[in-house]
């Protein structure tokens, strides 16, 4: 308790502050820079609360005069990422009274990490007085945690909330993606030559020895029938996968009966085609956290369209929403099922993912918590 500012201050007071006990005290066992009132260390942030008390030298009761054992820092601007033992410094494992104040209208918050980190190595006990805002960040899209407002790793820390202590809200989800579209089939025709038809010394359609035998020619392969009739009657005729077409007589031999019309072949052929790509899912909105309101999730796209007779892919499902201060984000929604072609039936769409994790208001070591403010989150 802090030495009146003002007025009568006895041995008993100076004992009950800074001493302890019952026994007798002295002005030797009250200097700054002794045992029982520390001096700061040269890269202590914080106030010393006895800095007024003589080091050395002459001592009277008006030098303790609004006076208290600890040091104190105190936030009167927004900061992020803070980390309590740079604040202290060397004194951080001091056994000595640490007191952090946050004033009203302060926000500390995280960014990417908890907003204030206490480590371990803290030595004495640690007393945060909150009337401004600590608060976690949030959750990234696609089911991010949200991040704790104090990260705690040291026992003997005491929190007065009078404010707002928040852990970050989730991450929605990301949507899953569509399922393919069924794969399709179809008879396409093949021919050479593309159209018409066509004669050369390779590519030839003859009637030899008066309509007893036909030779019909493609490349450098030579194909040979006996026809059931006069080669009038005889105009396409079927082997390996291909049926040869005759066209218009081009040359005649009448000394050797030996005929030759122009000639295309053909063949059916059936075509696969694959069927369409799923859309992609929606991404997922993010977590609430300072200065970024929860957000929620978009839509999925629409698959691609398949090849001929194929199905086209499925909808990608919608991304979930992220969520409020200390809440799990929301899941994605599963996507379509791709549409079926003639050939196969389409896939089903792929699970959204989960939504992010809430963050605490306090994680870690046990902390003592009193609260008359507004607290969001789980608190260790």
């Amino acid at each position: 308790m802090t030495i009146a500012a003002s007025g009568a201050v006895s041995f008993s007071d100076l004992r009950t502050e800074f001493v302890g006990g019952s026994s007798a005290i002295s002005f030797s066992d009250l200097y700054r820079g002794g045992s029982n009132i520390k001096a700061k260390a040269g890269d202590n942030q914080a106030i010393n609360l006895a800095a007024s008390v003589p080091a050395s030298g002459t001592i009277d009761l008006a030098d303790f005069h609004g006076t208290a054992k600890g040091f104190k820092f105190i936030y009167s601007s927004t900061s992020g990422n803070q980390n309590v033992s740079s604040l202290f410094g060397d004194d951080y494992d001091l056994n000595y009274p640490k007191i952090v104040d946050i004033n009203s209208g302060v926000s500390i918050y995280g960014s990417g990490t908890d907003a204030i980190t206490i480590p371990s190595g803290l030595a004495g006990t640690l007393v945060i007085n909150n009337a401004g805002n600590i608060l976690g960040f949030g959750g990234a899209a696609g089911g991010g945690a949200g991040g704790s407002a104090i990260n705690c790793a040291s026992s003997g820390v005491t929190i007065n909330n009078t404010g707002l202590l928040a852990g970050g809200g989730g991450g929605g989800g990301s949507g899953g993606s569509g399922g393919s579209g069924g794969n399709g089939s179809y008879s396409s025709s093949v021919s050479q030559p593309s159209s018409g038809y066509y004669y050369s010394a390779v590519y030839k359609w003859q009637v030899v020895g008066n309509a007893s035998r036909v030779r019909i020619s493609w490349n450098t392969y030579g194909y040979f029938q006996n026809p059931s009739n006069y080669q009038g009657s005889l105009t396409s005729w079927a082997y390996g996968g291909w049926t040869y077409s005759r066209g218009n007589l081009q040359e005649a031999d009448y000394d050797q009966p030996y005929y030759m019309y122009q000639v295309k072949r053909q063949q059916n052929q059936n075509v696969s085609t694959s069927g369409g790509a799923g859309g992609s899912g929606g991404a997922g909105g993010v977590g609430q956290g300072y200065n970024q309101s929860a957000a929620s999730g978009s839509s999925g796209s629409g698959g691609s369209g398949g090849g001929t007779s194929a199905g086209t892919g499925g909808t990608g499902g919608a991304g979930g929403a992220g969520s409020a201060y200390a809440v799990a984000g929301v899941n994605g929604s599963t996507g379509s099922t791709g549409a079926n072609g003639n050939a196969s039936n389409g896939s089903g769409g792929a699970g959204g993912s989960s939504g992010g994790a809430a963050g605490a208001a306090v994680t870690g070591t046990t902390v003592t918590m009193n609260n008359t403010g507004t607290l969001h989150g789980a608190v260790a």
